[in-house]
């Protein structure tokens, strides 16, 4: 009769204490299932977000999550996104620390900043000072430039593929263009800056010594 009554207390509790998100996911269910689980006000509204994206996600990729419950649909998409920033910071490490290595061995500086028109063009122009801080001859080098405004906004990028030599402990110093378009606002924005107004932010991606070893 107690071990009755103990399976019987055992069932009422486990019932109770079961929400309609330890229901197993089913796409025939799914609309009877959603509407259980938002009256019951057991899912918050970032989890609700998190749960569907999961769900459409796995039916794009044809996953099958018939075997899930929904908490453990929740909490799979949660990992899943715990894995993907951890895996995104990883990568931004890497490249702040990259930037800083070949930023060390490579400076830069832009020292002038300009307009001109040529044969009906007009260009805005750029001048920069390269300065080889290692013991070693660089042959050449690629990475790009930011331009940015005092609240480091980019207002325009420059891609840099330069192969001009540069001796160990010397600096080069060089001037490069770009097209100007005056309906472009980046352009009219860069065009009446002054060189004060302006921060520039050297992203080196390789460079190349003489001797044929490479920093990257």
């Amino acid at each position: 009769m107690k071990k009755t009554l103990l399976i019987v207390l055992v069932t009422i509790l486990s019932f109770s204490c079961s929400t309609p998100l330890d229901k197993k996911y089913s796409e025939e269910t799914f609309e009877t299932d959603i509407k259980e689980i938002k009256e019951s006000k057991k899912l918050s509204d970032e989890d609700a977000l998190i749960m569907a994206g999961w769900i459409m996600r796995s039916k794009f990729k044809g996953e099958n999550l018939e075997d899930k419950t929904y908490n453990e649909i929740i909490k799979e998409a949660k990992d899943y996104r715990k894995e993907q920033e951890l895996l995104a910071e990883k990568a931004k490490l890497e490249e702040e620390e990259k930037r800083q290595r070949l930023g060390s061995a490579l400076t830069v500086a832009m020292y002038d900043k300009g307009y001109r028109e040529q044969d009906y063009q007009e260009y805005l122009t750029y001048s920069f000072a390269f300065e080889n801080k290692t013991e070693k001859d660089i042959r050449a080098f690629k990475g790009s430039i930011s331009i940015q405004d005092l609240f480091e906004t980019e207002i325009k990028s420059i891609n840099l593929t330069i192969d001009d030599q540069i001796k160990a402990g010397e600096t080069f110093k060089g001037t490069y263009t770009t097209g100007y378009n005056q309906f472009i606002d980046d352009d009219t924005r860069l065009k009446s800056k002054d060189m004060e107004d302006l921060k520039v932010v050297w992203t080196p991606e390789k460079i190349i010594f003489s001797d044929g070893t490479t920093l990257k």
